[in-house]
C-alpha cells in the first residue's frame, strides 16, 4: 500500500515537471527556442460566447491546432502551446482562425473561417484567447497580464449567468420546440 503511494507521488511529480518544461518551452525566444529570430510564441485558449446546444469541436490559429471547447459558454477549453508571432508585431496584426462547430441536439457540424485582427491589451505579444460569438463570429485578444473572468481583462466580458439558449442562423436547423406537457 505504501509503495502503491509512493508510486503515485512519483508519477504525479515527474507528470507535472514534464508539463512545466513543456509549457516554459512557450516562453522561449529566438533561434535556440522555439520561434525564429524576430517571433515570440504563445500559448492559445479559447472562450465561447454562443450559449447552450452549440460547442466548438476543434479550432485553429493560422493552422496550428488550438484545443476544443465542448460547451457553449464559457471557458473550459485546452490552452494550447504554441503558435508564432512577431515579437514586435505591425498593427494590426490579422490572424486566420478556423473553427468547427456542432449542435448537441443534431448531427450538425459547421466549418468556419475568419481572418481577424488581433486585439492587444498591452504593447507586447502575451497570451491569445479566441472568443466564439453567436452569428459564428470571432474575436482575438492578447493579454499578457490578464486573462478573461479578470475585471481587468480588456477583452469580452466573460460569460455568466445560466447560458441562453443558441439562436440557429437562417441556413440552420431551428431548434426544436418542446412538447407542452397536459
Amino acid at each position: 500500500m505504501k509503495n502503491n503511494h509512493i508510486r503515485s507521488l512519483s508519477l504525479r511529480w515527474l507528470f507535472l515537471t514534464f508539463l512545466a518544461v513543456l509549457l516554459g518551452g512557450c516562453v522561449a525566444r529566438g533561434v535556440s527556442g522555439l520561434a525564429p529570430e524576430g517571433q515570440t510564441v504563445t500559448s492559445l485558449s479559447s472562450v465561447t460566447h454562443y450559449g447552450k446546444g452549440i460547442g466548438v469541436s476543434e479550432f485553429y490559429v493560422n493552422g496550428k491546432w488550438g484545443g476544443v471547447q465542448y460547451n457553449g459558454w464559457g471557458g473550459g477549453g485546452s490552452t494550447v502551446c504554441c503558435l508564432g508571432l512577431p515579437e514586435k508585431p505591425s498593427l494590426p496584426l490579422m490572424v486566420t482562425v478556423k473553427w468547427k462547430t456542432y449542435r448537441t441536439n443534431f448531427k450538425e457540424e459547421r466549418w468556419h473561417e475568419a481572418t481577424v485582427p488581433v486585439h492587444f491589451s498591452e504593447n507586447e505579444v502575451g497570451y491569445l484567447y479566441i472568443h466564439f460569438f453567436p452569428g459564428h463570429r470571432v474575436e482575438v485578444w492578447s493579454s499578457a497580464k490578464y486573462g478573461p473572468g479578470n475585471p481587468k481583462y480588456q477583452g469580452p466580458a466573460y460569460p455568466s449567468g445560466p447560458a441562453p439558449d443558441y439562436v440557429p442562423l437562417p441556413d440552420e436547423k431551428p431548434q426544436p420546440t418542446k412538447k407542452k406537457s397536459t
